[in-house]
């Protein structure tokens, strides 16, 4: 609730009822009008009762700010599920003069009620209106998103991909990155779907910068594939830097697949960027996967890691206590391909400092680094200042 009207107001008030029959004049009025407009509207603490009672008056007195306070109800009809009420109050301002918002509030009241080719034709209005251009950006976007949302509704998805190219554009215009982030997120779901990856990839690359992280995130996790070498390893140094190395878990894992070399690049990387038992683990025992990768050199200090990493994770958990155990069996089966009878396994161990106290994660990344043809700048880097 807005705070209480000064007295002269509250008199004004009790006598303007209905602006129709009410002897209350607009320059008796203006001063009221205005006090609601500044110190209940666009302080959010205005009652609900009170708006309809505000668009009357405004509305009898010619404000232009009617089409705001207009706006406002109708979002609150439809809110309140009152889509017939909504439509006709929008339609009837829009009347008096043409509206962005009311126009877009209109197509979404008609969305809501089923009648979603009329509400494509009003935002397709909307867009090709000449003052579309001099919205602000984050209005621009939402409804360019609202128009590619009724498009795919209705099954028109190759049309749909202009317009979500065209909200990407316009998000990049938005100070607030998460606008660009909704409107990629959009793009990328449609053309993924549709088999258009590099399509989304070509899109979103040309708005790819060190300060939009979240942007980069999501090409690199549902993207990652597609990008250029380059491009992709610019990315994940700027997820490096930034510390979301899940990301950049992710795409290396997935990258992998059955190629040793890169198997062995992101177990390094898990081990540098101290990644949970759950995810580094599995990629040790890929590597230990067959009895001449268990007889490598490399792989009593790969098994030892996948143990130490194992004990050393904070989190205790079920998922932990199986890494932990089958780390366990993988070292004593390592131990038993290096000539090592399981009950000396544990002497043997403690010989070669396997043991997490003996600093065998750091070891094990150095060692595992120098064994990648080409490993990544940033992964050298890191690996150097952990010592």
């Amino acid at each position: 609730m807005p705070e209480s009207l000064p007295s002269p107001l509250d008199t004004l008030r009790s006598q303007m009822t209905e602006p129709a029959t009410s002897r209350v004049d607009c320059d008796q009025a203006a001063d009221l009008i205005d006090w609601y407009y500044e110190q209940a509207w666009q302080t959010d603490r205005i009652a609900r009762d009170e708006l309809p009672w505000l668009l009357d008056w405004m509305r009898h007195c010619h404000d232009p700010r009617r089409f705001e306070i207009g706006d406002g109800l109708a979002v609150t009809l439809i809110g309140e599920g009152q889509l017939q009420e909504a439509s006709d109050l929008a339609e009837g301002l829009l009347s008096e003069a043409w509206d962005a918002g009311l126009t877009h509030t209109l197509a979404l009241a008609l969305a809501a009620r089923g009648e979603v080719a009329e509400a494509i034709t009003r935002l397709r209005d909307l867009v090709d209106h000449p003052e579309f251009a001099t919205l602000p950006p984050e209005i621009a976007t939402q409804v360019h998103l609202d128009l590619a949302t009724l498009l795919r509704r209705q099954g028109s998805l190759f049309k749909a991909i202009p317009v979500m190219t065209q909200a990407v554009k316009t998000a990049a215009r938005c100070d607030d990155p998460a606008w660009l982030e909704q409107a990629a997120d959009t793009l990328i779901e449609q053309l993924v779907e549709q088999g258009g990856a590099e399509e989304a990839v070509e899109i979103l690359s040309p708005h790819l910068d060190e300060k939009r992280l979240g942007l980069w995130q999501r090409v690199l996790d549902r993207l990652g594939n597609q990008l250029d070498p380059d491009l992709r390893e610019r990315g994940i140094v700027l997820m490096v830097r930034a510390g979301n190395y899940r990301t950049v878990l992710n795409r290396l894992v997935d990258q992998a697949g059955n190629d040793p070399q890169r198997l062995l690049l992101a177990f390094t990387a898990a081990l540098s960027l101290r990644a949970p038992a759950e995810v580094t683990c599995p990629l040790a025992a890929r590597l230990l996967g067959s009895d001449s990768a268990r007889r490598d050199e490399s792989a009593p200090l790969i098994a030892a890691a996948s143990v130490a990493v194992a004990e050393s994770q904070q989190e205790k958990s079920q998922t932990q206590a199986k890494w932990h155990r089958d780390g366990v069996v993988q070292l004593i089966s390592v131990a038993k391909h290096h000539g090592i009878l399981e009950e000396e396994a544990r002497e043997w161990a403690e010989k070669e400092g396997l043991y997490h106290e003996h600093g065998v994660i750091e070891r094990a990344a150095r060692h595992c680094l120098d064994k990648i043809d080409k490993p990544p700048e940033w992964l050298t880097q890191r690996i150097k200042q952990q010592g």
